[in-house]
């Protein structure tokens, strides 16, 4: 595999500096020239934006073609290592959440998944929830599996369809609204809303140790997978075929302490 590293920027924002730093004379005009690093003065190090390493457009290295950003990195990293401890009950899921969740809402605000950046707000305090939940539940560092009742599971479907509908209408919408933070139109709106809910329901479901959480995962990653290639995160689209065998094996695993009460 071949890895063609780059540089990272300390820029303005839509610049990316790829070319070592030199030295500027002292003739050279006071402002920055984004596309000639030449004129980049070491001072200028120490007050630059460092925003723009946690920017999409900024480029960690390329794969394949692929420009990997170390924004779509983190996240992918951190969602991955919460899906496999919480495929092992195990709460160290939670922490890698929090992270995950904050790398996220930055990831999704840029590329206008607004849905989906809003959700990341709810995973944050689902996950501070989920820790104390699992604590007090926890009994000799098992956690105790249950199933939702039957007039449980029609409550929990019904409520994840109108509240898909009622989002993807709001946010079909937002960037009427709300202009200033939401500057272009939302995309894949009732798509990217269906995940947004069915992600709330199964992290409530999964915080509260009920096995249906893993059914509605296997659902989410299937949908995702196809939306976020088809939105061009393709890192994010193949962690979500690496998310599907994890729902799967997080479903036989719980479900496996289920049978044995």
């Amino acid at each position: 595999m071949y890895f063609r590293l780059r540089f990272f920027s300390v820029t303005l924002p839509n610049t990316c500096i790829t070319k070592p730093f030199k030295t500027l004379r002292p003739s050279d005009s006071q402002t920055l020239r984004l596309s000639d690093p030449q004129t980049l003065r070491p001072s200028d190090l120490q007050t630059s934006d460092l925003r723009p390493m946690f920017s999409i457009d900024t480029t960690l290295f390329d794969f394949l073609g692929y420009r990997m950003s170390l924004l779509e990195l983190l996240a992918v990293l951190t969602g991955l290592a919460a899906v496999w401890y919480a495929a092992r009950a195990n709460i160290i899921t939670w922490v890698f959440a929090l992270v995950n969740a904050v790398l996220f809402f930055m990831l999704y605000y840029q590329v206008n998944l607004y849905s989906a950046m809003v959700l990341q707000v709810f995973f944050f305090c689902n996950a501070i929830y989920g820790w104390f939940n699992w604590r007090r539940q926890s009994s000799n560092g098992d956690e105790s599996v249950t199933l939702l009742s039957h007039k449980g599971r029609v409550f929990w479907v019904a409520g994840i369809i109108a509240m898909a509908l009622a989002m993807g209408t709001v946010m079909g919408k937002i960037h009427l609204w709300l202009p200033d933070f939401f500057s272009v139109r939302a995309t894949f709106v009732y798509t990217d809303a269906m995940i947004a809910v069915m992600s709330i329901a199964a992290s409530l479901l999964c915080a509260r140790l009920k096995l249906e959480n893993w059914i509605l995962w296997i659902l989410v990653n299937i949908m995702s997978i196809a939306m976020y290639a088809m939105r061009g995160i393709m890192l994010v689209s193949v962690q979500y075929i690496i998310f599907l065998a994890m729902a799967i094996y997080g479903f036989v695993q719980w479900g496996r302490k289920v049978n044995m009460k």
